[in-house]
C-alpha cells in the first residue's frame, strides 16, 4: 500500500493541509501485523538459475508498526493542519493508541488537528489557549 492511499496532501490558502484516512491507515496497519510482507526481488534470470542447488532463502522486507508510524510522522513534518477522517476506525485498541500517539506528537509541534466524523467537525488548535470547538453541519 502506498502512502498516497491514506495521506492526501494539499494547500489551502497559505497552509499545508493533509487528510489522514483512518480506514485506509488501519488496513495498512493490519497488513503490517498479518505476517504477509513483500519479498525482495530476486536478481538473475531463469536461464542462469542453479536448479540443483535448491531454493535460496527467502529475503523479506518488513516494517514494524513503530517505525511505520514514525515514518508517517516524518511525512507530516511540513504540514500545518491535519484532518482526521473515518474516525470510527479508531475503535480498535492498539491501533487507536498508535494513532493517538501520532496525533499527540503532531500537535506537540504546534500544528492543528481537525477530527471529522459524519456531520460534525471537532477542531483542536494547538496554541497556548488550547481552543476546543465543536461545529455541527446539520
Amino acid at each position: 500500500m502506498n502512502r498516497r492511499d491514506f495521506l492526501l496532501f494539499r494547500t489551502e490558502d497559505d497552509k499545508k493541509v493533509a487528510d489522514l484516512s483512518c480506514e485506509k491507515l488501519f488496513i495498512h496497519y493490519e497488513g503490517l501485523n498479518s505476517g504477509f510482507h513483500q519479498a525482495e526481488e530476486e536478481a538473475g534470470s531463469l536461464d542462469d538459475a542453479d536448479w540443483w542447488a535448491g531454493e535460496p532463502p527467502l529475503k523479506i522486507r518488513s516494517s514494524d508498526p513503530e517505525s511505520f508510524f514514525r515514518s508517517v510522522l516524518a511525512d507530516l513534518k511540513d504540514v500545518d493542519s491535519l484532518r482526521v477522517l473515518d474516525m470510527e476506525w479508531l475503535a480498535q485498541g492498539d491501533f487507536r493508541i498508535r494513532v493517538e500517539t501520532l496525533l499527540a506528537a503532531f500537535k506537540a509541534k504546534g500544528s492543528d488537528v481537525i477530527f471529522t466524523s459524519g456531520s460534525s467537525k471537532l477542531q483542536i488548535e494547538s496554541n497556548q489557549s488550547n481552543t476546543f470547538e465543536l461545529e455541527s453541519t446539520r
